[in-house]
């Protein structure tokens, strides 16, 4: 049964890890193709990249299965690649000064989970409580889900501004970003067996962690929702009347330009006639 859970949480994990590899392909296929990233709050991609840094320390140091390992790596790459379109197009960085800045961002990320997590796996207050409320541990996770949730309240000011319309933000990356957190948190819930053999802790806080996306996720495509059932859909309507009434104006105009002209002369001669 222990073997059986084992490897139902690492399937669950391994499809997670999936939806989350490929996330935020929407939302970088959507600024390069228009070139803007206006409505995508860059301090939202920012503290994202923070959390997954957060993430990996989290997971690392408890030797999790490794498929929750691997996937902080890539949301944070990920994370770090749409930063880089915010200064690219946001911004107007240039794309040498943009690259060399990810650059050196990614090495401090990747040094800090090496010089955290290892250090914590191997001492002794970590060995002694080797559980996910060992206090190190835990003030990451806290952190982690600080930096989570922080990232996502940028995009409620951003629908502020636009009546609750969902503006630069890609769908779809909101929903394979949830999706895949879901399948994250169902694999935490299934008992896993440590290398002793014994059953470890179930990990409560990193249920909470993947559990912030989808509900802070939902609201934002519930207020989009909500726009479009008060406004957008009238918007919808006017657009079509307004592109309506210009086409028959055009075609008037094209009528007139058509129809022919009689001079004063013509006036003339047709009289004395």
């Amino acid at each position: 049964m222990a073997d059986q859970d084992n490897k139902t949480a690492t399937v669950l994990g391994i499809i997670g890890t999936i939806l989350w590899c490929i996330q935020l392909i929407p939302q970088i296929y959507q600024n390069f193709r228009r070139k803007s990233t206006d409505g995508l709050p860059a301090l939202m991609m920012l503290l994202w990249a923070g959390a997954g840094v957060l993430f990996g320390m989290y997971f690392i140091a408890q030797s999790a299965n490794i498929s929750l390992q691997i996937q902080p790596q890539i949301f944070t790459a990920l994370c770090l690649f749409t930063y880089a379109q915010c200064l690219y197009y946001g911004k107007h960085y240039r794309i040498g000064k943009t690259a060399v800045y990810c650059v050196v961002v990614s090495i401090v990320c990747a040094g800090l989970q090496v010089a955290a997590a290892i250090p914590i796996r191997e001492s002794q207050l970590y060995k002694s409580n080797p559980s996910p409320y060992c206090w190190p541990i835990l003030m990451i996770g806290i952190m982690a889900a600080l930096c989570l949730a922080g990232g996502l309240i940028p995009p409620y000011f951003e629908l502020a501004k636009h009546n609750g319309q969902v503006i630069g933000i890609s769908l779809p990356f909101l929903c394979i970003d949830s999706s895949g957190a879901l399948f994250s948190f169902a694999s935490l819930w299934f008992p896993q067996t440590k290398a002793d053999g014994s059953t470890a802790d179930t990990d409560y806080l990193g249920m909470v962690l993947y559990l912030i996306v989808p509900a802070m996720e939902c609201g934002i495509v519930t207020s989009h929702l909500l726009w479009w059932i008060r406004i957008g859909r009238h918007q919808k309507k006017n657009d079509k009347l307004e592109e309506k009434q210009a086409d028959t104006l055009s075609d008037v105009e094209m009528q007139s330009q058509t129809r022919p002209v009689f001079s004063d002369d013509d006036d003339d001669d047709a009289h004395e006639n």
